[in-house]
């Protein structure tokens, strides 16, 4: 996929929009200002790397943006103010423990190793899950599970929390006894990365109008203190032994 930031801000508009309708509505419920709502509720910081809400308190070019954001007279100037902060920006670096093609994983806690994925395979064959791709991906994770049975021997588990394993596209490129394990994640689930915001756009960063709509409708009953249950898709967490992976994939 191309990064050429001005063609990505135009097409992300839709999405920015909907996260920023999002921040407003918390903003309403809860008497926060506009800036802190989006920082605390969108993934719009880490679009601007602008650093990791929870982790990391904002910074001047975002408390800067906040002050621009609150005092614009329409959501399109907040959308346009937001789609400017992205083209200025450069890509967010996530520091990870590993890194395999789409997934990457965090240095083992208490025995858990905790694994992400991202988009890094768009292409004239498709999307990071397309059929064509399915050997590819299974050959990261292969790749990283080895890794992590080598580099860190106290690792026991293996643990995922997104939206994806909603969907049989993603769960299919994990050993079944994993994604068997899907549960409703436990809150609070933080809105400053993908996990949730992810299901809104496809893998060419298409804003996908029927999940943006339902998530919208949902507006008008979100409840503040757990906003990430009006998303259409839960967040769902996994987890299973790193044997279970290195089986799964040595067969």
């Amino acid at each position: 996929m191309e990064n050429d930031r001005t063609a990505r801000a135009e097409r992300l508009g839709p999405y920015f929009e909907a996260q920023l309708r999002l921040a407003g509505r918390m903003a309403e419920l809860t008497g926060v200002a506009l800036g802190e709502a989006a920082y605390r509720h969108t993934n719009l910081s880490r679009r601007f790397g602008q650093g990791v809400p929870v982790l990391t308190p904002p910074t001047e070019a975002w408390l800067a943006y906040a002050v621009r954001l609150e005092a614009a007279s329409s959501l399109a100037e907040q959308v346009a103010l937001s789609q400017a902060m992205f083209r200025a920006a450069t890509d967010e670096a996530t520091p990870r423990a590993g890194r395999f093609g789409c997934f990457a994983f965090e240095t083992p806690k208490d025995g858990v190793v905790k694994i992400h994925f991202s988009n890094r395979d768009t292409d004239a064959a498709g999307g990071p899950l397309a059929s064509a791709k399915i050997e590819r991906r299974k050959a990261e994770l292969a790749a990283m599970v080895r890794s992590i049975a080598a580099r860190h021997p106290d690792a026991t588990h293996i643990a995922g929390r997104s939206w994806l394993y909603n969907i049989e596209a993603y769960r299919r490129l994990f050993p079944p006894d994993y994604v068997a394990t899907r549960a409703i994640a436990p809150g609070p689930v933080y809105l400053s990365g993908t996990s949730s915001w992810g299901q809104l756009i496809d893998s060419r960063e298409t804003i996908r109008a029927d999940v943006r709509d339902a998530l919208m409708a949902n507006l008008a009953h979100l409840d503040a203190e757990a906003p990430w249950t009006a998303f259409p898709f839960p967040v769902l967490a996994v987890q299973a032994p790193v044997g279970t992976f290195l089986r799964f994939y040595e067969g």
